[in-house]
């Protein structure tokens, strides 16, 4: 049984709608906690003829576009001999070099240095500083892709770190939770409950910023938690929302989420050390 073959056996047994509730439901994808987005990935990797785990953990939505791992591209290529292939000449802390090959002949070479990287910018990077030949290889990878072989992909062709998203240096993967939240200005306190100020920042001056796009990958489970645990009341819960501006907990950014439910836990572990005191 070949791997499509087999591919193709798992998806007629399974529908997709169902395997999207299942990854999302394992809680092992943190780009994937709804069973919308686990579908995205899957179906992105059914159109290249990868399995359902391997575009789990090998494709990832990036800016709303279709982003690979390194690994991921090369296997594309190498299961698509002999149309094309691809040999690693040179791979080292300074240079990497990768020679493509269409139907047996070389068709080109595609080279990334540290020198490209720094012009690029990309050294302030801590993973470039401390998985340089990893990161090499990434972009040499990609670029070959692009500049030799795009019909595998039949489309644009990116690793998230090409788009400014911070990758496992050994996996290539997307490190989900690392991109920074907004740096506060004037630190205010935020009352959401009696006795559980939160601090934020103040709105600048101007027009008011348009309500935070909803974040999928918000654990809300947690923050849920404390709620129902210490009984904060639905008025208190409304309170956040109407000074984030969004309708729904599930709305709020991830940063915001943690920032509240540590304030709560430390609160409410003063309140109990307080209550000991006494």
């Amino acid at each position: 049984m070949t791997n499509t073959t087999a591919i193709q056996r798992v998806e007629s047994e399974v529908p997709i709608f169902e395997l999207g509730k299942v990854f999302a439901a394992s809680g092992y994808f943190a780009d994937a906690r709804e069973a919308a987005q686990a579908i995205v990935k899957i179906h992105a990797g059914r159109e290249l003829g990868i399995g359902p785990v391997a575009s789990m953990t090998g494709i990832f939505m990036v800016k709303g576009r279709v982003t690979f791992s390194a690994n991921t591209m090369g296997a594309l290529i190498k299961r698509s001999r002999p149309r094309y292939d691809y040999r690693v000449l040179k791979l080292d802390d300074i240079t990497c070099v990768i020679e493509f090959f269409q139907d047996g002949q070389v068709c080109g070479q595609s080279s990334f240095t540290m020198d490209d990287s720094r012009k690029a910018g990309l050294l302030t990077n801590s993973t470039w500083k401390g998985f340089p030949r990893n990161m090499l290889f990434s972009r040499a990878m990609s670029n070959g892709c692009k500049w030799f072989c795009p019909d595998i992909f039949t489309g644009p062709i990116y690793t998230p770190d090409e788009l400014g998203h911070a990758v496992d240096p050994e996996t290539g993967e997307a490190i989900i939770d690392a991109e920074p939240d907004p740096q506060p200005t004037k630190p205010v306190k935020l009352t959401v409950g009696p006795q559980v100020p939160v601090e934020q920042a103040t709105p600048p001056a101007g027009p008011a910023p348009a309500a935070p796009l909803p974040n999928p990958e918000s654990n809300l489970t947690e923050l849920l938690q404390l709620i129902e645990e210490h009984g904060l009341s639905d008025q208190q819960q409304q309170q956040w929302l109407d000074y984030f501006k969004v309708k729904r907990l599930a709305d709020l950014p991830q940063g915001t989420v943690d920032r509240i439910v540590k304030k709560v836990k430390e609160t409410m572990a003063a309140k109990q050390a307080q209550s000991k005191g006494e």
